[in-house]
Order: C-alpha cells, then structure tokens, then sequence
C-alpha cells in the first residue's frame, strides 16, 4: 500500500513545480537530473507505506539536495547558454531573474515553501537594484543565498515538517525523536564553514537515533495494540447479551438466525478465555495488568488525541463488566440492562473520535495548507 498521497503532494509538489517550470525550455545532464530524481522520489511513496519512512528515505538518499542542486546547476548553465551567444551582462541578468520569479511564482503556492521563497525574493531584490551581474554573483555568494537554495535549507526544513507531523499525530516518541534529529543536523552544521552538514555524516547519525528509537516505537504500539483488544474483548462480551445482539454487524449473519446465535454463543463462551489468554500476554511482555491500562501513559496519549473510540460512559461500564467477564460467567442483569441503554441510545462512541481539535486543524493547516485540510475535512 503507497504513502498517502495527500501526506506525499505537500512534499513533492515544490519539485514537481520547479520542473514544470523548466520543461520545453532545458534539456541535457541536469535536467535529466532532476527528472530522474523526481521520478524516484514518486517511485519511493508507491512502494513504501509509512510516511515518517518515507521522508527519511529521500533525506538519506539525499534526493532532496540531488534534486536542488541539479536545479541550481540548470538555471546556471542556462544563463550561460545565453551569455555564449553574445548577450550582455545585463541580458545575463534579466535572465537569471525571470528563472528566479518564475520559480517563486511556483513555490508561493505551495505549503511550507518559505525556506526557499524568502532567499529568492531577496536575490530578485538585489538584481533589480541596478547592481552589474558580477556584483550580484559576488554579493549573493558573500551572503550565503546560493548556499539558501542548495538543499540543506530544504533538508532541515522537511525535519521540522517530520516534527510537527509527528505532533499533529500524537507520536510523543517520534516528535522526541525527530527532534534529536533536528539537533544534529543543527550541530554538524555549525561546525560547518558553509553551514551546511555533511550528507553522508548526517545520514549516519540520523540512521542511529532511529535504530535508537526504533524498538521503543514498536513497543508503544504494540501496547496500544494489546490494551486495544483487552478493551474490544471485555465490550464484545457484554453486548453479546444485550437484546440489540441478533441486529447487530458483529453477529448478524446472512445466512440467517441460528448462524446469528451461534455468533453470539460463540462470543459469550469464547472470549473471556481470550481476554484470560491477553492479559496474560500483556502481563508476560510489558509486566502491564487490567488495572494499569487506564493511567498507562499510551491510553492516556491516545485518549487526548481522539483516538479511544469508546464514550467516557462506555469506558466505564466496561471497567465495571470486566470483573464477571470469566470462562463459565455471565455479567449482571443490570450491567447488560445498561449496555443496551447506552445502545439505544447510540452513546457508545466518543462524540469526538478521531476528529482533529482545534490545535490539530492548526497544524495541519500549517503542514498542508489550508486547501488541503478544506479538501479533507470540510466535505
């Protein structure tokens, strides 16, 4: 299964511009450059299917730098092309300007493009400030905004988006993660005269915090994972006994009423020897009990980002249910008495399940776009 294309369009449609910007008007060794490591970048969302992987991938490939750099490279052998044919240094100019607004133009479209938009508005300013093309090449270099559009702007830049990506998540150990990231890059490049990290000492120590926070991750997970179905078993088990049962999607069966009953029998006789089988596994794994899920730090992460989809009163029924729920038992009369209150009225769900807060639709905007979140949200 392919990265969602609506997380990947924001990161690849700066690189998408800027090579429309340039076909039917380039050719040659760079820009087949940045063709072919578009073209792998596009690739690498179809075969992967994790976001955060992803953009780890085109950083460690360095595809972001290969990409700007051929860019780079193009716009500059394209002004020399027209240097070679007996323009003057001003003609140079004005060229090299219309490369750079009509970039701009592209990028001032896009979402989270101000670390390129900003270094080019402030080299059109200079070109048009009446300065000769030698001057401007001399002041442009003296004041890093070549360096600006190299890549390694971009580089830090599609950090931070995995940062505020992974907040916008509620991922607490990939935003600490991503952070440290944040940090190194930050630190090898201070130590450099360019002010830009090394690629290939940044890629290892990127590599090794995420082997680093690798096996933490997968155990957060597979916690959630774990109380996930402890919770499922216990709810499943009680309604299994309401008089809704026969109606319901988890049991009804085509096929017709006795095939719904043993639905229903099966569940009633079969999962409390699961949930005493679960527990058991989330004790042996994570030395965690019934007891510890709800003040566990992942049920309380995952409950403030929306993503418990239980009501605070279905919580706590099965809270209260989970003590009869025991092979060759049956929960109270009053218990069950309760669920199908809560069935009939429909309050079993979280009103606000997996629905954005008010600070999330902020990030997202800020991530995406405002478009963008009105294109998924605001059907």
């Amino acid at each position: 299964m392919p990265v969602d294309k609506n997380m990947v369009d924001p990161i690849l449609d700066t690189y998408r511009n800027m090579l429309k910007e340039v076909e039917g008007r380039a050719s040659g060794e760079y820009y087949d450059k940045m063709k072919n490591t578009l073209q792998r970048m596009e690739s690498l969302a179809l075969e992967m299917d994790d976001l955060a992987a992803y953009t780890a991938k085109l950083t460690t490939e360095n595809l972001f730098i290969e990409f700007s750099t051929a860019y780079s490279n193009l716009l500059s052998s394209m002004a020399k092309e027209e240097y070679s044919k007996g323009n003057s240094d001003e003609i140079l100019l004005q060229k090299t300007l219309e490369s750079y607004e009509n970039a701009l133009k592209s990028l001032e479209e896009t979402p989270n493009s101000e670390k390129l938009v900003e270094p080019i508005k402030e080299l059109i300013e200079l070109g048009n400030s009446g300065v000769s093309y030698p001057v401007f090449l001399r002041i442009s270099e003296e004041k890093g905004l070549n360096k600006a559009l190299d890549g390694s702007m971009v580089v830090r830049d599609a950090i931070l988006q995995d940062v505020e990506f992974a907040k916008l998540m509620h991922l607490p150990l990939e935003v600490e993660m991503h952070q440290k990231i944040l940090k190194k890059f930050d630190e090898l490049a201070s130590k450099s005269v360019f002010k830009v990290p090394d690629s290939f000492e940044f890629g290892l120590n990127r590599q090794k915090i995420e082997w680093t926070y690798k096996p933490k991750i997968n155990q957060w997970h597979m916690i959630i994972r774990l109380w996930e179905r402890l919770l499922d078993n216990v709810y499943d088990w009680l309604d299994s006994y309401g008089n809704f049962a026969p109606q319901d999607e988890r049991w009804a069966d085509l096929r017709g009423k006795m095939y719904t009953m043993q639905n229903i029998k099966r569940t009633q006789e079969c999962n409390p020897g699961i949930l005493k089988a679960r527990k058991k596994i989330f004790y042996n794994y994570f030395e965690l009990k019934w007891e510890d899920i709800f003040d566990h730090e992942t049920f309380i992460n995952e409950y403030h980002a929306r993503r418990v989809w239980y009501s605070d009163e279905t919580l706590e029924l099965i809270k209260k249910v989970h003590t009869y729920c025991k092979p060759f038992h049956s929960p109270p009369e009053e218990l069950i008495k309760e669920a199908e209150d809560i069935y009939a009225g429909k309050r079993y769900k979280r009103p606000d399940a997996f629905q954005l807060s008010a600070e999330d639709q902020a990030r997202f905007i800020k991530l995406f776009g405002e478009n963008k979140y009105k294109e998924m949200f605001k059907k």
